[in-house]
């Protein structure tokens, strides 16, 4: 509440704003977190992209690029890619100088992304196609010396006509005799090295007078390749126009050295980066790191990713270790009330026995184990990412595994189970795992998490549950500190319920009811209430036929009896 006015004053009026009624939530839905490993790509960063176009352009060819393509197919609207690299991975690079007799390091080149690639990219600085003019854009004051006075630009062309430098607004041109470029200059005389472009005069330039000129220097063209794709950028003019033609490579990005406004010298030896570095063996520390990374970015802007698929499933061989890593980051999400559904799937061609065996160490509504989880293509898609990006694109409430919402871009089952073992795997009492079928497009035959309660068995559900989680976060954000007042409880059970009117309007949950009171013993806690439920999804249809007669009315004609 704020008030305005003076309460000190005897004749007053004072007016308090306040505000009042449930506040409104709004939630990202349709986010999928995707972490893997590239050839290319940033690390430790969360790269946010709404078209598969950007996975090329970012993490150029490995799981991570085609998870964020096979994503994007099932319709998902938001991948957040996470790069996973070793510790002590380095960035290649290479600094350029500006060619002088003592250089001055002008611009550093890098690679845009950690890792060995970079150290196959190459620069060629070559001498631009035209020419560029130099004018002072302020004034030089003078010294009581003959110089050298320094202009901002090296490689100077000689015996232009457009050159003038003034001293006080009096011209040394070319066509007047006064502006050479040999030294040493006569009295009247100014000389212009084309070199380094300091300006020296044969007589000293008094501190009380201005410097002011313009000359024409040589531009620069830049010729970058990693050995697959080349670009040329010509005509480059200033070390800040060198900085902004380069973001357009997608693969290099260069800094200009502080205080420096030289170009980098020509050469026709191109300028190869070097330093990158893998790092070590990529361990499980290593794709936690990259988890805790894409979930917090995620999280901070939109509440929490929808879903999260891994796109590998070990890192020691035969030990499946990064499940627990996956199911450990999903708890810890949960427990920050961002909640999201995480799929991950195992070796290809195990029986429903060796899966089942594996997911016997899991209860969580949060983590799926996809049985069968590769596609027969030459180079076998992750199922498993496909499974996160349908169950993000779809609509709250209506399940995966229908063969409407079948899975894009997938060429076929590596694995196929029977009737019997999939029956096993999603209905074990110890262990469940999701199991995909290939009937009227490749889907889920249920969509079910490794929990054992049959209230959070689907993730159909838990991606309604998820939503309340975070919604109710958010709006329980919004009343922190606030007095603990009927109206203010009252508002607070308004804002929720505005959230379940709207899961029951679009038919994702069938009844709700919602107490929000005062605890009795703590005044500052406020308890809530809720109990919902979801909509049921028809998985089994018992049909009873009898046959007989309907009736004996002798007219033949059958009539609807009840």
């Amino acid at each position: 509440m704020v008030e305005y006015g003076n309460p000190s004053q005897f004749v007053r009026l004072i007016i308090k704003l306040e505000t009042v009624g449930p506040v409104p939530v709004i939630v990202g839905k349709g986010v999928v977190l995707l972490v893997g490993r590239s050839v290319r790509g940033p690390v430790d960063e969360a790269v946010a992209m709404t078209s598969s176009s950007a996975a090329k352009t970012y993490f150029y060819s490995g799981g991570l690029k085609d998870a964020i393509e096979l994503a994007f197919a099932q319709g998902a609207p938001v991948v957040y890619a996470v790069r996973v690299l070793g510790t002590g991975h380095a960035t290649a690079s290479v600094t350029l100088d500006d060619g002088l007799d003592t250089p001055n390091d002008v611009v550093k080149i890098s690679a845009k992304s950690p890792g060995l690639w970079g150290n196959a990219v190459s620069i060629k600085v070559l001498e631009g196609s035209y020419k560029a003019t130099e004018t002072t854009p302020y004034a030089i004051p003078g010294a009581g010396t003959v110089g050298p006075y320094y202009t901002q630009y090296t490689n100077i062309i000689a015996n232009d006509s457009a050159n003038w430098v003034r001293v006080d607004g009096v011209p040394y041109t070319e066509a007047n005799g006064k502006l050479v470029y040999t030294a040493p200059p006569t009295a009247d005389q100014v000389y212009v090295n084309t070199i380094d472009g300091s300006i020296t005069f044969g007589t000293p330039v008094a501190a009380t007078s201005l410097i002011t000129y313009s000359l024409k220097y040589k531009t620069v063209k830049l010729v970058v390749t990693d050995n697959e794709t080349t670009y040329t950028y010509d005509n480059i003019s200033s070390l800040t126009k060198l900085v902004a033609r380069l973001i357009g490579t997608g693969f290099v990005s260069a800094t200009a050295i502080a205080g420096e406004t030289h170009l980098p010298a020509t050469s026709v030896t191109p300028f190869a980066l070097s330093g990158g570095l893998d790092g070590t063996s990529i361990s499980t520390s290593d794709w936690e790191k990259a988890l805790r990374v894409g979930g917090a970015a995620a999280a901070e802007l939109v509440g929490a990713p929808q879903t999260c698929a891994l796109t590998e499933y070990e890192v020691e061989e035969g030990t499946h270790d990064l499940i627990p890593v996956l199911d450990a980051w999903s708890m810890e999400m949960a427990n920050k009330f961002h909640p999201c559904q995480c799929f991950i799937g195992v070796a290809p061609n195990l029986t429903a026995e060796q899966v089942l065996d594996i997911a016997a160490g899991y209860s969580n509504r949060l983590l799926t184990i996809v049985a069968n989880s590769w596609d027969n293509s030459t180079t076998s898609r992750n199922i498993a990412v496909a499974r996160a990006g349908k169950e993000a694109a779809v609509a709250l409430g209506e399940s995966a595994a229908l063969p409407r919402n079948a899975m894009n871009g997938l060429n076929g089952l590596l694995n196929t189970y029977d009737q019997t073992d999939v029956d096993v795997m999603t209905q074990d009492t110890d262990a469940r795992a999701d199991v995909i079928i290939k009937s009227r497009g490749i889907r889920p035959y249920v969509g079910i998490t490794t929990d054992q309660t049959w209230q959070f068995l689907r993730t159909v559900d838990n991606r309604t549950i998820n939503y309340v989680i975070v919604a109710s976060d958010q709006i329980a954000r919004q009343y922190f500190h606030e007095k603990r007042t009927g109206t203010i409880m009252s508002a607070m059970e308004q804002s929720i319920k505005a959230i379940l009117n709207d899961l029951m309007r679009d038919e994702n949950i069938r009844a709700y009811s919602i107490e929000v009171t005062p605890d009795e013993t703590d005044t500052g806690k406020v308890n809530i209430h809720l109990c919902m439920e979801n909509i049921g999804h028809i998985e089994r249809i018992d049909e009873t036929i009898a046959v007989g007669i309907l009736s004996d009315q002798g007219t033949g004609v059958i009539t609807e009896v009840e």
